[in-house]
């Protein structure tokens, strides 16, 4: 297993549910941006083994603040997407 950023797979379940709510245009381009903003603004969290990676899930989900964290980046990264989206741009 290569270095994984294990922030990635919470934003991305994160990030569904609120896009849906939001009324954000929902397409690649728009997602991938979301995705970057909210990462680029959280702590990464790098695990190398299957192993870390279930005990890295199961240590932060366990945390009320991560979630928050997490949910705060993906709705600032929306509304920023939302306000000036770049998927007409090639």
């Amino acid at each position: 297993m290569a270095l994984f950023n294990i922030m990635e797979e919470f934003v991305e379940e994160a990030m569904d549910d609120l896009i849906n709510k939001s009324g954000c245009c929902s397409c690649y381009k728009c997602r991938e941006d979301i995705k970057c903003i909210a990462l680029n603004s959280l702590p990464a969290k790098y695990v190398s083994t299957r192993k870390g990676e279930l005990f890295s899930k199961l240590s932060q989900t366990a945390k009320l603040q991560h979630t928050i964290d997490v949910n705060l980046a993906c709705i600032n990264a929306i509304e920023l997407v939302k306000t000036q989206p770049h998927h007409d741009e090639e």
